[in-house]
């Protein structure tokens, strides 16, 4: 497995955080150890890695930003940014720095406060059979849908599902938008322990560091159950409560 500091030119979306690209890797497993080693270099920060379609995810990525105005700079105090976010003494118009991170969290924090957890399940978020039977081949071996090309950002947020606004992702209609999609992360952090680690095209990987007791796995099976207005005797398939892993789609369609 190959990991070096991501550079311009390797991502479609500027690189307003420290970040690294990984490739040339051949298990999960070797994704996960990473995610696990750069989370205990950066004990201050938060990890967030690529998952499925880097091209599909940085796309949408970007227009969900500009949809929402993530990167609105307006009323913000510049005097400490980075002098590469300006040209001729003007900004540039769009976060390009790390320096600039502050800005984006404080945009997506105010857009995703007062959204209530209930509000995803007025989506249509649902599952046909062609799609539960490929969100089960993704919990059962998620390495085959992974892309060759992984980003870790390193986001200096404290919360794992506060990661998302680095890479806020949900940019068509019958997606789960960005602010849903941290909603989604948060209820699973605090109810039963998962942190967000991933991020991509169609799907959100969550990682537990303890087994799922059989309460939390009732519970985890009944709240995806409404999350895509599925029974949960079909969830169950989704579930594996022996795995640290969980991936979930929050996108319309899976493909």
């Amino acid at each position: 497995m190959k990991i070096e500091p991501l550079k311009k030119g390797q991502s479609s979306n500027e690189i307003i955080c420290k970040s690294f690209l990984i490739s040339d890797y051949s298990t999960i497993e070797e994704i996960i150890a990473t995610y696990q080693q750069l989370s205990k270099q950066h004990k201050e920060n938060s990890v967030l890695l690529t998952l499925d379609d880097l091209g599909q995810a940085e796309y949408t990525s970007s227009h969900a930003t500009m949809n929402h105005n993530l990167d609105n700079t307006e009323n913000y105090d510049l005097s400490t940014v980075d002098s590469a976010a300006f040209e001729d003494g003007e900004h540039l118009g769009y976060l390009s720095t790390p320096s600039e991170f502050f800005i984006r969290k404080n945009n997506f924090d105010k857009l995703v406060k007062g959204i209530a957890y209930t509000s995803i399940h007025q989506k249509d978020l649902s599952l046909d059979k062609e799609e539960l039977e490929r969100l089960v081949a993704v919990n059962a071996n998620p390495y085959s849908w992974i892309d060759e090309y992984v980003i870790a950002k390193i986001v200096p947020v404290q919360k794992s599902y506060e990661v998302i606004c680095a890479f806020p992702n949900g940019y068509f209609d019958g997606d789960l938008n960005p602010f849903e999609n941290y909603i989604l992360a948060k209820r699973l952090h605090e109810k039963y322990g998962y942190e967000l680690f991933g991020v991509g095209g169609s799907l959100l990987g969550f990682i537990k560091n303890e087994e799922l007791l059989e309460n939390e796995y009732r519970g985890l099976v009944t709240d995806l159950s409404k999350l895509y207005h599925q029974p949960e005797v079909e969830i169950e398939k989704i579930v594996n409560n022996k795995s640290n892993l969980l991936f979930l789609k929050y996108t319309e369609q899976l493909e």
